[in-house]
């Protein structure tokens, strides 16, 4: 099993656009999910908390990553790589993984249509302001990861939703 990883409030566990190589399972805390909308504008997207798992349709579809998480908490996570992934699937029949990706994909499109239509989380939204605003007045980083298509600036208000 692998090392359990420790992210403080604040730090980035995924960034959006970035190679999905890895999916968490998250052992403890609570972990913010948004996209920035136009003019960096964060979209709320969910929260993920103990037990639950993140990064897996990137990991799955071997495509970038479709959002950000955050630590909303003090967060300790299991990183289940791509490799690992790939060994356990490789002891099953060939039409388990053929089933595993063929639902990661239609999950994706099927998430990317719900975002489109949905309001936002207030909640959420409630939550990861103030963690976002704290980073940009601190210069704070993530964990290894800068990722130069989001420098860390942007509106943190609502983004306005738009009919497709």
């Amino acid at each position: 099993m692998q090392k359990p990883m420790d992210f403080e409030v604040g730090q980035y566990i995924l960034r959006e656009f970035e190679v999905a190589d890895c999916a968490y399972v998250i052992l403890s805390g609570e972990v913010g999910i948004f996209k920035r909308g136009e003019g960096q504008d964060i979209v709320p997207l969910g929260i993920i908390k103990t037990g639950e798992y993140l990064g897996e349709l990137g990991v799955v579809s071997g495509k970038v990553r479709s959002a950000e998480a955050i630590a909303l908490t003090p967060v300790t996570a299991v990183k289940i790589t791509r490799e690992i992934l790939e060994t356990e699937l490789s002891k099953a029949p060939a039409w388990v993984s053929a089933l595993l990706i063929g639902m990661a994909e239609r999950l994706a499109k099927a998430d990317e249509l719900l975002r489109k239509h949905q309001t936002s989380d207030q909640i959420l939204l409630q939550k990861i302001q103030p963690i976002l605003q704290r980073n940009l007045t601190q210069g704070s980083s993530v964990h290894g990861n800068s990722n130069p298509s989001h420098p860390g600036q942007g509106n943190l208000t609502q983004s306005k939703k738009t009919p497709a």
